[in-house]
């Protein structure tokens, strides 16, 4: 008893928690299928189809005793992209003639002898043309190509009939130089292209809330972006374009993360999945006005009597708790409140409310018919037993989500997606706001059939 403490021990409050875990981030990644006939369009018509000589039809002196003319006109393009390297191949037939002379001290002496391959009746000499360009997305969101001819061969050599004059290396020559050239402007049109316009409307959408409507307002917050590899098969490019973010669904439309630069843009493979983790808050009178517009003047039938909803209103009173208040009219007029816990089943993606009671406020509404239609309907149907069950909620309206990935966005630009999981992963009544969280697992991808 000496030892024993005269102060008495007090229980420690119970401490209710007023904010869900924080979530992981979300990943998405987006496949984009571009139909290429649009773009080796535009490709026909910036890689000339024909190449000559300076001055054609006239001569080019490349030496005292030597000159020559020639034409070069290219096939239709052929092209491949694996991961980023493009390779350009082109067949192309060419006409070429030469003359020979005698020069002493740097000048002719005798009459031009001349010959050609191509011309008349005869056949234009073929050549092979391949042209080769890496393509590289910078960090700040430009991109940069580095383009080269890669491979120049002649199938058949033209050996100019007169003087046994084999001019093919001077026509090889000269074609290289002009796809050179050609390859060069490439590069430098691509470096001037500017993407302030489009990076500014992403920063714009990225950082301020999105109105969705009747959802709420979104707030990405991208904190990675990332673009995949780009191919080429079946007459289509393919590319992935992703961000992890950390979404937010709200009731508030005020914008209270400062504007802030996008993050550097990275290089990674291609990615096919949308993963997304979406954080939402939503304050009581936002959900009482969804709730409203939703019942209202909704009708039901009890024992021969009318009930019209007129208007609902839910709020936080504390302690994990919510109540609700559905105003009625009809055959009798006044208001129930139904006050309890919401439990979330995550597993079974059901929700509860275990110890859900009533009380009944009506002034015309008679204590029998109170007791007859609360104690033996409500009360046997919702108290202790009733629940949402979400999964059948979703199952029930996966085919009009779907729909929604699967639509046409722009006159260029259509969506394609389906939903492989949607849960609700997280539910807490706080006093101000009911905070969700939900867990969906997609894929989708974006189709364009042209330019923007």
């Amino acid at each position: 008893m000496s030892c024993s403490s005269s102060k008495k021990l007090k229980s420690s409050p119970r401490i209710i928690e007023d904010s869900l875990p924080a979530l992981p981030e979300s990943e998405i990644d987006l496949p984009i299928k571009i139909y290429a006939p649009p773009v080796l369009a535009k490709a026909e018509s910036v890689l000339s189809k024909e190449f000559t000589s300076e001055s054609w039809p006239n001569y080019i002196q490349s030496s005292c005793d030597f000159r020559y003319k020639y034409r070069f006109v290219r096939s239709g393009l052929s092209l491949t992209c694996v991961n980023n390297k493009i390779s350009v191949q082109f067949m192309g037939n060419y006409q070429v003639a030469g003359s020979r002379c005698v020069c002493s001290m740097n000048k002719p002496v005798t009459p031009w002898i001349s010959g050609s391959c191509g011309f008349g009746d005869e056949p234009m000499r073929k050549v092979s043309v391949n042209i080769s360009s890496q393509l590289h997305f910078l960090p700040n969101y430009q991109v940069r190509t580095i383009t080269n001819l890669s491979q120049l061969s002649a199938f058949d050599k033209c050996q100019v009939s007169l003087l046994s004059s084999d001019v093919t290396q001077q026509i090889l020559d000269s074609v290289k130089s002009s796809v050179n050239s050609f390859c060069t402007a490439i590069d430098a049109t691509i470096s001037d292209l500017s993407f302030s316009g489009i990076l500014q409307q992403v920063k714009d959408r990225s950082y301020q809330k999105m109105n969705l409507g009747k959802y709420g307002f979104l707030l990405v917050n991208p904190t990675k972006i990332r673009i995949g590899q780009l191919n080429y098969a079946k007459d289509t490019f393919t590319i992935s374009i992703g961000l992890s973010c950390t979404p937010e669904l709200s009731s508030d439309s005020i914008n209270h993360t400062p504007l802030r630069n996008l993050p550097s843009l990275t290089q990674t493979e291609n990615r096919n999945q949308v993963l997304l983790y979406l954080n939402g808050i939503f304050d009581y009178p936002f959900l009482s006005k969804i709730l409203s517009d939703t019942l209202r003047n909704k009708v039901f039938e009890i024992k021969g009597r009318t009930i019209v909803v007129k208007n609902v209103v839910i709020k936080g009173i504390g302690q994990k708790q919510i109540e609700l208040q559905v105003d009625f009219a009809g055959s009798n007029k006044g208001s129930i409140y139904l006050r309890g816990t919401p439990v979330l089943d995550t597993a079974k993606q059901t929700l509860t409310i275990p110890d859900l009671s009533y009380s009944l406020e009506s002034q015309d509404l008679v204590l029998k018919m109170a007791k007859a239609l609360f104690k033996n309907k409500i009360r046997k149907s919702i108290q202790g037993k009733s629940y949402l069950d979400i999964a059948a909620l979703v199952k029930a309206n996966l085919g009009e989500f779907n729909a929604q990935l699967n639509r046409q966005l722009t006159t260029n630009i259509s969506s394609s997606g389906i939903a492989k999981d949607a849960r609700l992963i997280g539910l807490l009544a706080r006093q101000d706001a009911l905070q969700v969280q939900v867990y969906i697992k997609a894929e989708i991808s974006a189709i364009m059939q042209g330019f923007l």
